[in-house]
Formats: C-alpha cells, structure tokens, sequence
C-alpha cells in the first residue's frame, strides 16, 4: 500500500515547498533518535516523506503517478528505501544544523557530522575563496585628538607573506609536481557512517592546501608554508570628528593567506571624556557659571575652548539655561565636512554666604520687583 507523504508530514497539497519545509524541521526535531523518547523508524518515515515533497519534480511525479521515477535507488512510494538513500534535491547540512543546533552538538560529532554533508546536495555547496583572518584592535585616543584628528601608530603582530618565495612556499627555482596526496585535485575524499548509512565529504589537502600542486623544493624560510608571523607598524590616521567607538577599516592589513587574499584590520577607537565638553551630534557642550549680577547686567566673559581662549558676550537679564552658540567651534563632520558649533549652556553662581551689604542690596531688589 503506497504510502500518503502528505499525511506523515501533517501539510495538504497545497502546502507551499516553506510549509513543508518547516513541518519536517518540526518532526525530524522531535522524532530524531539521539533525542530522548525518539523513533528511529518514524524519523526514517519523515525523513523519506520529505526527500518526495521537498523536490518540486518528485512531488509532481508522486502528486501524477503515486510514485516516483528518480532512477537512482532512491525512495519511492512504494518501495521505501532501495539500495541507499538519494540525498539529491535537498540540503541535508542544513536541516541537520537545525536539529543539532538546539543540543550544541550530536552524537555524530558536532561540526564533523555537519561537515560531512559538503559533497552532497547535487554539488550545492561550494568552497569559499580562500581569505585570511581579519584583525581587530582597540585605540584609545583624547576627546581633543578625536575632534581635530591624529595621525598615530600601531604595532601588531600578523601573518604576513615569505619574502623570500612570495607566499608561493617554494624555492625560486624550484620545479613543481602534482601533489601525490590529493592526484592534483586539491581536495580529499573521506567516508564517514553513521545511522543514516555512508556518508563521502570532500576536504581541503593539507599538503597542497587546495592547490593540487606541491614544490619539489620547499622554501628555506618559511619551510613551504608561503606565510610567517612579523610585527608590523601600521600608521593609523585618526579622522576628524571620529566617535568612540567607530572604527577605522584597512583592507588587506589582516592576516595574510597564501594563494588567497589577506584579511582587513578593524580600529575601534576609544575616546576618553573630556571634563569640560561633551559632545552631542557634531556640536560641543559646556556649562558656564556666572554671578547673578553678570547675568543680570550682562557683560562679556572669557572662556577656554578646544580652539583657545575666547572673549564672549553675555546678554542682559540671561536665564538661567540660556545657551550662548559659538559658531565652527564644535566637532568637524567627516562625511558633510566643515564643523559643528559649541553650545555654552549659562548656570547663576549662587554665593555660599551673604553680607551685610549684599542682603541690604538684595532686600532693595525685592523691593524692585526683581
């Protein structure tokens, strides 16, 4: 009796490729045999639904004729599993990522198990170029060196590439030979078994590191690897108007990686606060404390910024936060250019004790209404 795929995975016919998707997430999760309380011969059951549905072109063979036509001792409606199990048509790294993911690993070995699955998938996954690591480093610098920019030094240790042989790990003169660990693939084959049957995966040789191709003379520096640890100086220019906590990218002063590009440098700066300023947007912040009587009378008030001493004029009858706005004296802006303003906030310095002299002009200000 052929069996209903729709029915073992709880969608309709008219569920969409997503729905089916994530109804066989759901059960495989659930039924999964390393799990406690699972059903090895119901996960094969979900398994085997899924491999149908989740094909656009065996479902429609399942949905027309009932079964299905792979050819390839695969599953069909009838028959269960024949010779093996065809993974074709499905990522089967992916969904077993999502029923490891929850325990941080599985019975198949973590991330070993996951990796095996590379070689299936009708050749889906593909290598990635090969790329060094990326490098980052926090800088700290003063809240004036981040408004007006510094230009400063850094010393780091990375992987940078054999000067002698040029990251080619070979001798100048060196013959090259087809690497007889991988026969000049680059990769190596390795079967794996597990539950589910046999599994083949392909790696990266360790000998030719991916290059099917070995010297016959090793570099005498760096003994074939093409790459060393060296302290390097990197001149960092800090730009104006940077923040804390932005960072500053270098492409390619990461680690260097033989046959493949370098990774990119990361300065996350850190701005030490000022005691005085503040920054808000690309405008500066101050709070200025003034007698009572300048802020009544008015008058003028020299004040330090970060561009030098500055002579102020305080209107009269100032409140008690009033700002004062000091036009191109604030933060520069790196990507509309030309700089902020300084806000000075005014603050009454209200006297600790009174005289004699000060109450009697204090009372005769009452009396003014003041």
């Amino acid at each position: 009796m052929s069996k209903d795929y729709y029915e073992i995975l709880g969608v309709t016919k008219n569920s969409s490729q997503e729905d089916i998707k994530r109804a066989y997430r759901k059960l495989a999760h659930q039924h999964h045999p390393d799990k406690k309380g699972g059903d090895e011969k119901k996960f094969k059951e979900i398994n085997e639904a899924y491999q149908i549905l989740g094909d656009d072109k065996k479902r429609s063979q399942y949905d027309q004729f009932g079964r299905t036509f792979s050819g390839q001792g695969g599953f069909s409606a009838q028959g269960g599993p024949a010779s093996g199990w065809d993974f074709n048509g499905f990522d089967l790294g992916d969904i077993f990522e999502d029923i490891f993911s929850a325990r941080g690993g599985s019975a198949f070995g973590g991330e070993d198990f996951l990796g095996g699955f590379g070689g299936f998938g009708g050749g889906r996954r593909q290598s990635r170029a090969r790329r060094g690591s990326d490098i980052a480093i926090n800088l700290e610098t003063s809240f004036e060196e981040s408004v007006f920019g510094v230009k400063r030094s850094v010393v780091i240790d990375r992987t940078v590439l054999c000067e002698h042989c040029l990251g080619k790990g070979a001798e100048p003169d060196s013959a090259i030979k087809k690497c007889a660990t991988c026969q000049g693939t680059g990769t190596v084959r390795e079967t794996r078994r597990s539950l589910f049957g046999s599994f083949n995966s392909l790696s990266e040789c360790s000998i030719c590191r991916g290059k099917g191709e070995v010297s016959e003379k090793p570099c005498k520096i760096c003994r074939g690897v093409g790459a060393g640890k060296k302290r390097t100086t990197v001149e960092i220019d800090i730009p104006a108007g940077i923040r804390d906590s932005e960072a500053i990218k270098y492409t390619g002063l990461g680690e260097a990686m033989p046959g493949g590009s370098a990774g990119d440098l990361y300065i996350k700066i850190r701005v030490h606060p000022h005691p005085v300023f503040r920054r808000e947007g690309n405008d500066l912040l101050m709070d200025l404390s003034l007698p009572l009587s300048k802020m009544l009378t008015g008058g003028e008030e020299n004040i330090d910024t970060l561009d030098g001493r500055v002579l102020v004029k305080i209107p009269e009858l100032s409140q008690s936060g009033d700002f004062l706005r000091l036009r191109g004296k604030g933060a520069a802006s790196p990507r509309r250019g030309g700089r902020g303003d300084l806000l000075i906030r005014l603050y009454p310095k209200l006297p600790k004790k009174l005289s004699s002299q000060a109450k009697k002009l204090l009372s005769d200000l009452e009396k003014e209404g003041l």
